[in-house]
């Protein structure tokens, strides 16, 4: 089900945005995913090894929807890397409430999988806080000034993404596609 909802984004993208789809990556191949879950020690949800299967992120970044530029495994790899060697040492963060996302300033077990200009990204998270879901999608901010659950699973979000495009709930301007109500913008 998530190849024909991601072949269908892909074809909705296309009508869209010349522009935008000729930076979709082709198919990632059973040894790539692999690979990412082997480097990043950690089960892929079905739905997101799917839509790998279909997209293997941009090969520029070049905004898909909204601000957001999906990541290739190579390029998911090298943020991941980064940001556990940045926040390697960092603990739980003590004025903030555990809740949907675990109180952490980075998780080893949080796979960045979209980029806005290095600081934002969308996350799968492997492994929530006490009242969250495992591969929850959440809007992640350096500094953890700002982090919001944007959708329970990587299926729900690609389910909404492609609603909104079907529905034409979308602006286009200036080369970026943009949901009305700033979804995850």
């Amino acid at each position: 089900m998530a190849r024909e909802v991601w072949d269908n984004i892909l074809k909705q993208i296309q009508t869209i945005s010349q522009p935008i789809f000729s930076t979709v990556n082709p198919p990632a191949t059973e040894d790539e995913i692999n690979l990412l879950e082997n480097t990043l020690s950690v089960h892929l949800p079905i739905y997101f090894r799917n839509y790998l299967s279909v997209c293997n992120g941009q090969q520029e970044q070049v905004p898909f929807i909204g601000y957001n530029s999906f990541l290739s495994i190579p390029a998911i790899i090298e943020t991941w890397s980064m940001m556990n060697d940045l926040f390697e040492e960092e603990e739980q963060v003590d004025w903030i409430n555990e809740d949907r996302i675990k109180p952490l300033i980075w998780s080893k077990k949080w796979i960045p999988f979209t980029d806005f200009e290095g600081s934002t990204h969308l996350i799968l998270d492997v492994d929530p806080g006490k009242n969250g879901v495992s591969g929850q999608i959440f809007k992640y901010h350096s500094g953890m000034s700002y982090q919001k659950v944007i959708a329970n699973s990587f299926e729900e979000f690609s389910h909404e993404i492609f609603k909104r495009l079907q529905a034409n709930q979308i602006s286009y301007s200036d080369g970026v596609i943009a949901f009305e109500d700033l979804y995850f913008v």
